[in-house]
């Protein structure tokens, strides 16, 4: 392929766009319109243009996204792509804070995740008041907040107001748990998620040295996804973009993660935020049918929000979607688990051709349970992350310890590991062990505290020596705990655990560093799904709707679309909220290539619309008025029978990824 080649691919909406003159462009991507396939050809385009590849940073919402657009502009142009950067804004950040650390006020740090935040947390809201046990959010909520008004950039009763406002009462107390939390990670050099963000943002806005270095490091910024961008990462871009070249790319129609602070209006309002700024469209659609986009367009064109935008399908016309009415969820599950075998076993179609999007993991569990009833292999995309499962982060905790001994929150949770050590215990010594500069005091300590076994300790004097020797460690690691872990996880599935210490071995192979192996994990969670064994790519995908961005399909199953589900009941009379439960659907109803199924239980819930303050429509249910030029409706009175005898009821040798949260 050829830059010529990759040119000619486009249409004439995405060729304008990768070749623009510009020096500021927001693409406004409708579903299945070749996104990803403008930012290749932009960034192609601009290396064959003269701006040499290192000076491009394009920045995306995960790692595989990242990694795709480099590989396939490095398979248009070859050696001539070579030092293009595309990576995560977490992982950008990462790299201008190792770069340059000084310029941040930053000697040494350590990165926490979630679980060490949720302990520090913990630590400092002590105890609940057994008269008010109440009184104050717990850490998951704690946590969440705090992160809520940092992506946000909002005050603390703002963020309270929106998100629990059951405590706004104690606002006082919460402030002072949030500033003691600070205090603590400043004093450790800790830095969470939030944080990698922040501080280069906060450095940015009061350094005009910093953002002349940064824009000569990257000239031209590609931004994917721009619609899921939050106040906190707009942050990041705007010092720069009087110095640099943007190039952002999103679809308002699919902004659905608001809940994590993702600002709706950072496309809506890209105009008056960035002057001059050229706003181009992408409307053709390579994905679905244009019986699919109808109904999708129909969802969107009902909305007091002027999306203006309507798809159009280059495939052309194919089949109606159908909705299929249910006495209950039991039947509904049921009927979709006999769906899909019976196009397996009849039509031949492959078990990966169909997908079925849920809400949520708790959403998902009468469908797992029919799928395992029926025999039909699935995996579930959307639950837990490979590196945040308990006995995963059991091993990472020592792995932390090697990497940085000042990891008191590593040491706390790997000296709990072991038979007999408690809080109190493993307290003491933690604070014992952050007092030594070496190694050599440390193991000694270790020893004389009588709780670990030998073995173990000499296997990490062994680690502590090969640390950059990443797998090695790792399989020394294992090796250090297994029995252990074995003992701990003893009556939790230990087998199924094991064997996924086996992708985090496939994952630190990838690395030369321990602390760039800890880092980039922490940074970008990755799924198991993302690593399993390749012989399992055979079975149907169960995923939730907030995961699903991306993905595709030949046949789609978009389960419960009942009243209360679309909106959420939580959302009703929230104009913001409902309107972004418009757009989840909407992400659901467009990930159909050749069929849509929509499932929805025989709920008689009628309510009347709604009107906010400034007169616009709050819907109760989005598909109320679905007419039947759009939808075919089929109702199910009875539980549905296997019409297929032998070849359904016969049992499958089949290997099943269940993926449950084992926690």
């Amino acid at each position: 392929m050829s830059l010529n080649t990759l040119i000619d691919e486009l249409n004439p909406q995405q060729k304008q766009a990768a070749t623009t003159d510009a020096q500021h462009c927001l693409v406004l991507a409708g579903a299945g319109c070749g996104k990803t396939k403008t930012i290749v050809a932009r960034a192609a385009y601009l290396i064959a243009n003269g701006t040499p590849a290192n000076q491009i940073q394009i920045l995306t919402f995960t790692r595989r996204s990242a990694s795709e657009i480099v590989a396939r502009v490095e398979l248009a142009l070859g050696e001539q792509a070579r030092g293009l950067r595309a990576s995560t804004f977490h992982t950008f950040c990462m790299f201008l804070l190792r770069r340059a650390p000084k310029a941040f006020g930053l000697e040494s740090f350590s990165i926490i995740d979630r679980d060490d935040q949720l302990m520090l947390f913990r630590l400092i809201r002590g105890k609940d008041d057994k008269k008010n046990p109440n009184a104050l959010p717990k850490p998951q909520q704690l946590c969440d907040l705090y992160s809520f008004a940092r992506n946000t950039r909002q005050k603390l009763s703002i963020a309270l107001e929106k998100q629990h406002p059951e405590f706004l009462e104690y606002k006082d107390q919460i402030a002072e748990i949030m500033k003691e939390y600070e205090s603590r990670k400043r004093t450790r050099a800790f830095l969470d998620y939030d944080d990698i963000l922040a501080v280069v943002a906060s450095a940015l806005a009061q350094s005009e040295g910093l953002v002349d270095y940064v824009s000569r490091l990257c000239q031209h910024m590609l931004v994917d996804e721009m619609q899921d961008t939050n106040p906190l990462q707009w942050a990041l871009l705007e010092p720069l973009k009087d110095k640099i070249n943007l190039f952002c790319v999103g679809d308002d129609a699919q902004s659905i993660y608001g809940f994590r602070g993702a600002d709706f209006e950072n496309i809506h309002h890209f105009k008056e935020r960035v002057a001059d700024a050229q706003i181009l469209k992408l409307e053709k659609n390579y994905r679905s049918t244009q019986e699919i986009l109808d109904l999708s367009n129909w969802l969107l064109d009902n909305s007091p929000i002027n999306y203006d935008k309507h798809l159009q399908a280059y495939r052309g016309d194919g089949i109606k979607p159908r909705m299929h009415v249910f006495p209950n969820e039991f039947d509904e599950a049921k009927w979709i688990a006999i769906d899909i075998k019976e196009r397996h076993l009849l039509d031949g179609a492959p078990w990966h051709d169909h997908m079925v999007l849920v809400r949520s993991s708790f959403a998902a569990r009468h469908i797992e349970a029919a799928f395992i009833q029926a025999n039909v292999p699935y995996r579930f995309i959307g639950g837990m992350k490979l590196l945040e499962t308990a006995h995963v982060k059991d091993l990472l905790s020592l792995l932390r310890v090697i990497a940085n001994p000042l990891d008191d929150i590593a040491w706390m949770r790997f000296l709990t590991l072991w038979n007999g050590v408690g809080d109190v215990g493993a307290s003491k010594l933690s604070q014992q062990l952050l007092a030594e500069v070496e190694f050599d005091p440390i193991f000694n300590k270790l020893e004389k505290f009588g709780r670990i076994p030998e073995n173990s300790i000499l296997i990490m004097k062994q680690m502590q020596v090969l640390k950059e020797h990443v797998e090695a460690c790792v399989n020394l690691a294992i090796e250090a705990l297994k029995d252990q872990l074995e003992q701990n996880y003893a009556k939790k599935d230990w087998s199924k655990r094991l064997s996924d210490f086996d992708l985090v071995k496939q994952l630190a192979a990838k690395h030369n560093q321990l602390s760039e192996f800890l880092e980039e994990y922490v940074l970008d969670p990755i799924s198991i799904s993302e690593i399993e064994r390749q012989e399992q790519d055979d079975v149907v995908t169960l995923i939730t709707i907030h995961s699903a961005k991306g993905t595709e399909q030949k046949v789609c199953y978009v389960a419960n679309v009942s009243p209360g589900q679309y909106p959420n009941a939580r959302a009703h009379g929230n104009f913001d909220e409902v309107e972004e439960e418009r757009r989840v659907l909407y992400v659901a109803l467009t990930r159909a290539q050749n069929e849509l199924i929509l499932t929805k239980q025989n709920l008689h819930q009628w309510a009347t619309d709604q009107y906010d303050e400034q007169g616009r429509k709050i819907e109760t249910y989005f598909l109320h008025d679905l007419t039947r030029q759009l939808c075919i409706t089929e109702t199910h009175y009875k539980q549905r029978e296997q019409t297929v005898k032998s070849a359904l009821i016969e049992r499958q040798s089949i290997n099943l990824d269940f993926g449950i949260d084992l926690d």
